[in-house]
């Protein structure tokens, strides 16, 4: 009997346990702070999913994520043309933009009038850019096109990873045009494969184990294509460290979903009759910006979803960085400069943000931004071995001069302390405060 009462006792904590961690779970404010060592398998999976979906709906609307997509699809409209005009050009020089044309087409199949008149205006474009002085006026909104989408792209992953710093111009221009440079033949590639996979099926059509698996492989290429596409962009478009691993989830899901977003523009433009009764030729515009705007929403829904991986940790204290106390975070200055400091001492290789966001335990948005501060502050200097390397942090004073006094002084006294040319100090009390401020006395203000 007593077996019995301990075992149903046992059974109602345990009920009630589950119950508690279930309401942690619901309540949003709370899932940081819920014992994971409490939790079975299928509890903390599902409290990991929902932390996810946490982080990344809270940052969307936090750095109003989405109106990046509306930037995005105007820089795209405008840089459509110079783009494809880029790629026809280097096709022609090596022969082959005919595949790149039949690719075209048989991605707007459902719309030809889109490709008829892109592909007229690129002929249009490399004929008037031939000679003369539009060669010069061409390449320059070539390069501000090509640059102005590009810069708009990386700012819009910046903000989601919490970096203040874009790439310089150098970069910009060696990385990016790279890639432009090898969108040709990575397109004529994947299109000789599926040419090659299409031809190797008709040549067995009786093994139909051969034959079912080219037609598995025909089918699924162009998502694993989309999938590498956008793990790419993920891991290498933020100017900062992203790991691989995190991006593996987060790009299956945006594959896929761009994959059916782009099928269902395909192949349902051609049943919008009504729509085109009303915008007649110019249906097409509408429809596309359309899709490119659903397109940019979902590839930053997975970019803030490989934030949400990397920083699953760590978003607890990341989500309050900017409320913590002064005296919270000039304590967090002086532990990066007393790591810093003695990592020199050591005669250690200098940290980079990412290496001493690790050695402190903190997230790595907060360390770059106490980073950015330290270096204006001019306690701090960067150093690269390249251009385009991480930069690394050393102290830019000698380290048997740094002080605890001398740094927070350093912070008190950061920024503009008279300007006298915007405001004019006229108030009786103004050199009384300032007085007590340097020399840390007190005073009731009524007596001043």
């Amino acid at each position: 009997m007593t077996s019995i009462l301990s075992q149903g006792h046992r059974t109602r904590l345990t009920g009630s346990l589950a119950f508690s961690l279930l309401n942690d779970m619901v309540s949003v404010e709370h899932i940081w702070s819920v014992n994971e060592k409490r939790l079975n398998f299928f509890q903390r999976l599902g409290l990991a999913i929902l932390k996810r979906f946490v982080i990344t709906w809270e940052c969307i609307t936090k750095n109003n994520i989405m109106n990046y997509a509306s930037a995005l699809t105007y820089s795209s409209m405008l840089a459509a043309v110079p783009v494809f005009a880029i790629i026809f050009a280097i096709a022609r020089g090596f022969g082959f933009d005919t595949i790149i044309e039949t690719k075209l087409r048989n991605s707007l199949e459902g719309n030809p009038d889109i490709a008829d008149t892109i592909l007229y205006f690129v002929d249009s474009y490399l004929q008037h850019t031939k000679g003369g002085v539009f060669i010069g006026i061409g390449l320059i909104f070539l390069l501000y096109t090509l640059l102005s989408l590009t810069a708009n792209i990386e700012q819009a992953f910046n903000t989601i990873w919490f970096v203040k710093r874009s790439r310089t111009i150098y970069r910009q221009v060696i990385d990016y045009f790279g890639v432009f440079l090898l969108l040709p033949f990575v397109i004529v590639i994947t299109s000789g494969l599926s040419i090659f996979l299409q031809t190797f099926r008709t040549l067995l059509p009786n093994t139909r184990l051969l034959s079912d698996t080219m037609s598995f492989i025909l089918h699924v290429s162009p998502i694993a294509f989309a999938i590498i596409v956008f793990m790419l962009l993920f891991t290498l478009m933020p100017n900062t460290r992203v790991k691989w691993k995190h991006t593996i989830l987060p790009s299956i899901l945006t594959g896929t979903v761009f994959m059916i977003v782009e099928w269902l523009y395909v192949h349902y433009q051609i049943k919008l009759s009504a729509y085109n009764a009303i915008y007649g030729s110019f249906a097409a515009i509408p429809l596309f910006m359309l899709w490119l705007q659903i397109s940019w929403c979902i590839c930053l829904f997975g970019a803030q979803l490989c934030y949400a991986n990397q920083s699953l940790h760590t978003y607890a204290f990341e989500r309050i960085s900017d409320e913590l106390s002064r005296r919270y975070r000039d304590t967090l200055i002086l532990l990066l400069m007393s790591r810093i400091c003695k990592h020199f001492s050591a005669g250690l290789k200098p940290f980079t943000a990412h290496r001493l966001a690790v050695d402190t335990h903190l997230p790595d948005s907060l360390v770059g931004i106490l980073l950015g501060e330290l270096t204006r502050m001019q306690l701090l200097v960067e150093v690269r071995n390249e251009p385009g390397d991480e930069p690394r942090y050393l102290p830019a004073i000698d380290i048997h001069r740094i002080t605890v006094g001398m740094i927070t002084r350093r912070i008190d006294s950061h920024g503009i302390e008279n300007p006298s040319l915007v405001w004019q100090t006229g108030t009786p009390e103004w050199d009384t405060l300032r007085s007590l401020r340097n020399e840390n006395e007190d005073a009731l203000l009524i007596d001043l």
